[in-house]
């Protein structure tokens, strides 16, 4: 299979487009929010940015008002999506097909966005190397646990309706396995957390509409290709009312995990001993 292919790209391209019925984007620009709030005490000059998936002004608008005269870059694979942003320097591709940016940029983001991706490895290390010496980079990812309420409901729908589970939502990557791919690619000063963002929903159907928006079902070749109906859709709402809700409220429980790292630099401390670090993301940035 070409580049080992497993994500269905034209179906990638498909959920991004659910980004775009989205006009709130409540959860990207939660996440967004925290991303800039983690930032704050980053105190270095800043000339270049590239963020990976754009799914929310947010970090774009905070970034340019803090460095008027700083070159952003953005990429996504669907070309529709960066519409929303008001600078030139916008590209449309595959992040699996990496242009090389040779030591091209200071920072380097990414929202809820690097673990659609056919080689998580690869892109890490594609990241290191588009980043300048001591360039910095921040993302999230969606955690294991993410979305557990959703995804236990329709694993029970599906037991139910046809006796085994399909996979509905995308590989995702637990601490360890992120923590050791940061450090084959020697990015410094690695800090790994995990945050959980709890909503709360008096419809399931407006839960629902959140989770298709976001774009992260399943969308690898293997993916079930007829759709469910209705019935199946009451099922899992009312398992999900009886398993998870509370005071007439459903419970949706993202957990987020938040990674950042350095290239390599001689300015820099050294990192602490594995198992030595005590302090939160925040704290570990005013550091710097």
């Amino acid at each position: 299979m070409k580049n080992d292919q497993l994500i269905n790209k034209k179906y990638h391209i498909l959920q991004r487009k659910k980004i775009l019925r989205d006009k709130d984007r409540f959860i990207y620009n939660e996440i967004a929010n925290r991303i800039n709030q983690a930032m704050v005490s980053i105190n270095f000059s800043l000339n270049s940015c590239l963020e990976i998936g754009f799914s929310s002004q947010k970090i774009y608008k905070n970034i340019c008002a803090k460095f008027q005269k700083i070159n952003y870059f953005a990429i996504d694979i669907l070309e529709e999506i960066l519409f929303d942003k008001l600078t030139k320097t916008s590209m449309s591709f595959d992040h699996d097909e990496w242009h090389i940016f040779e030591k091209k940029f200071d920072l380097i983001i990414s929202n809820f966005y690097l673990h659609l991706t056919n080689n998580f490895d690869i892109l890490l290390k594609n990241i290191n190397q588009s980043l300048n010496c001591n360039g910095f980079f921040i993302a999230t990812l969606p955690s294991l646990n993410c979305f557990k309420e959703i995804k236990n409901c329709m694993i029970l729908a599906d037991i139910e309706t046809y006796g085994g589970a399909y996979k509905r939502f995308g590989n995702l990557y637990s601490i360890e396995i992120i923590n050791q791919i940061m450090k084959k690619h020697d990015f410094k000063i690695p800090v790994i957390e995990k945050d959980i963002l709890e909503l709360r929903y008096k419809k399931f159907s407006s839960l629902l509409k959140d989770v298709r928006n976001l774009g992260n079902s399943y969308m690898y070749l293997d993916r079930k290709k007829t759709f469910e109906n209705k019935k199946y859709f009451k099922k899992i709402e009312d398992i999900y009312w009886n398993r998870y809700s509370n005071n007439n409220q459903l419970i949706l429980s993202l957990e987020i995990i938040f990674i950042s790292g350095w290239k390599k630099d001689s300015s820099q401390q050294k990192p602490l001993k594995p198992g030595s670090a005590k302090i939160s993301l925040q704290k570990a940035l005013k550091e710097i």
